[in-house]
């Protein structure tokens, strides 16, 4: 992209969303129409569907089903029974999934019919198999589908993702057959070839988080938007740039400012050239903890003989600060009303000798403590 006039832009953003949330495509599918083979996209390949070691049979029904029989547990997932598939990206190219899509089912055999596992659960490569992405229950009807929803961990994945598909629990009827029986298998998510930036930054604070970055290469901007994601799934356009605001030699920062709840949150930038290519950068992750409601910091204010500390309150109210010294002995107490909001406080220390105290907060049944300086 062709460097153009200088200029820097610092945007605080308004609590309102722009535009709407970025669609997912199908990247890879897996019918069991008397294949095992999968179907890729234009940047992904699918691999073949096979089962697990434990296993020893695997067949079709009609041509339109596939079923794993035999030696599903019955009690605890066997890590060798399970159903294996794999999406891997093109060269160069990096990949977001966000769902997983699948029609599953118990045998309809027997009387009652209901033979085979009870249970599924679904692990991933990522974690070495090692936990559930997501668990349910099996019956003898594969409708309706069953949605996983694919988290953070899924995004910007530059490597082949192997999934893994465990039967357990599983029982068997009269005459029965202890089968897993699947159908449609289909994973949505979306390909990027990465743009090249020549820095993409973030840096967080309790209420905000800044990004700067700058855009590198040859060729044109028509627009650029700035996406997030709340819940690992979809992004949504926080921002739009367009026309001059594309002006930059610098770089670009913006901060979002917005008091963000606790949680996962992820960032990207979408490219948009003036022939229509789009290209994203790579996915920046940060976390946020629920900011306590009743805070205090202490403040070095240079006065002698009074502790200055900093008190922050969601509501109105009896505030009592206790000081004590560090045998555990209560040296000073300060009883005041305050309304919600910050403010400064001081505590009169004389004559407690300079040092290092333990200054105790309460309201009601909220308590906090931290250490301050008394000189």
């Amino acid at each position: 992209m062709k460097p153009r006039i200088l200029r820097k832009i610092i945007i605080l953003i308004v609590p309102v969303l722009l535009s709407s949330v970025y669609l997912f495509a199908q990247l890879a599918d897996w019918s069991f129409n008397n294949i095992l083979t999968g179907t890729g996209s234009a940047n992904t390949t699918a691999g073949n569907a096979s089962l697990g070691g434990s296993i020893a049979t695997g067949a079709f029904n009609g041509g339109t089903v596939y079923y794993g029989e035999g030696n599903w547990p019955a009690g605890a997932i066997d890590l060798n029974a399970y159903l294996e598939f794999s999406v891997t990206p093109t060269v160069a190219h990096t990949m977001t999934l966000a769902s997983l899509l699948m029609q599953v089912r118990r045998s309809t055999t027997g009387v009652p019919s209901g033979s085979g596992p009870n249970n599924w659960a679904l692990r991933s490569s990522l974690d070495g198999y090692a936990s559930d992405i997501s668990s349910g229950v099996l019956t003898t009807s594969s409708s309706p589908g069953i949605t996983v929803v694919l988290g953070v961990a899924f995004m910007n994945l530059p490597a082949k993702v192997t999934f893994r598909l465990y039967g357990y629990n599983a029982t068997v009827s009269t005459g029965g057959l202890n089968r897993f029986v699947y159908d449609d298998i289909t994973i949505n998510g979306s390909t990027v070839l990465p743009v090249a930036l020549d820095y993409f930054n973030m840096k967080s604070g309790n209420l905000f988080v800044t990004l700067s970055w700058k855009p590198g290469g040859e060729g044109n901007l028509y627009s650029m938007n700035i996406e997030r994601s709340a819940n690992g799934n979809s992004f949504e356009i926080i921002k739009q740039y367009r026309g001059d605001e594309l002006n930059l030699e610098n770089g670009f920062q913006y901060v979002d400012a917005i008091n963000h709840s606790s949680g996962n949150y992820a960032y990207r930038i979408q490219l948009i050239s003036e022939d229509g290519h789009i290209s994203y950068s790579a996915i920046q992750q940060v976390s946020f903890s629920a900011v306590a409601a009743f805070q205090i910091q202490p403040v070095n204010a240079g006065n002698p003989g009074a502790a200055s500390f900093r008190v922050s309150t969601e509501k109105e109210g009896l505030y009592i600060f206790s000081l004590y010294n560090l045998n555990g002995n209560r040296v000073a107490l300060k009883s005041v009303n305050l309304n919600a909001g910050s403010q400064l406080m001081q505590m009169e220390t004389m004559p407690l000798r300079s040092g290092i105290y333990i200054l105790l907060g309460e309201n009601g049944n909220q308590k906090i403590s931290t250490k301050i300086m008394v000189l």
